[in-house]
């Protein structure tokens, strides 16, 4: 997976999108943690010692880490119910991009008949949402020092346009 990334044939939209309440362009990216190596489209925290040091950094850290954790959740749960994520999947990453949207599906219909069973809503914030998945397309490879910049593109909209209330609360703390 790692090699398809670094060589932009994972299939990750090639073109820049603007992120909310910005001019900014930015490249979509894949959430990793320190054991990735940085690229234009692997976004990984900085080192304990730079965000120590700088509190902006801390922030990118802390926002990098809530956005982890929510995919890490999401695919918890969908493993817990489709044991085929535990074990590696020996087919073709088409035919599992289709299991992936197949088990989301099943998913949500078994969520749904939980929620009417028991008359209650238990994500009230997606029952009006539209959401659509788009089939992943292939493309062309990047440098690391992109990848820098990218970082510091994503840094600094978490400190200015892209800045959230409770943030810097939040971060002080840890």
């Amino acid at each position: 997976m790692g090699q398809r990334i670094y060589t932009e044939k994972f299939g990750l939209p090639s073109e820049d999108i603007q992120l909310p309440g910005s001019d900014k362009c930015l490249p979509y990216v894949i959430v990793g943690d320190e054991a990735f190596r940085l690229h234009k489209r692997i976004m990984k925290p900085f080192n304990r010692a730079q965000a120590k040091a700088d509190f902006e950094k801390s922030v990118f850290n802390y926002r990098l880490s809530r956005a982890r954790r929510v995919s890490e959740n999401a695919f918890g749960l969908l493993s817990q119910i489709f044991r085929v994520f535990y074990t590696p999947i020996a087919i073709k990453p088409e035919t599992c991009d289709l299991l992936i949207t197949a088990t989301c599906c099943l998913h949500n219909l078994i969520r749904d008949g939980y929620e009417e069973i028991n008359t209650q809503i238990v994500h009230e914030e997606l029952t009006n949402t539209q959401t659509t998945m788009r089939p992943l397309a292939r493309f062309g490879g990047y440098g690391n020092v992109e990848g820098f910049e990218v970082r510091d593109a994503f840094k600094c909209f978490f400190n200015g346009e892209g800045k959230v209330n409770w943030q810097n609360h939040v971060v002080s703390r840890i």
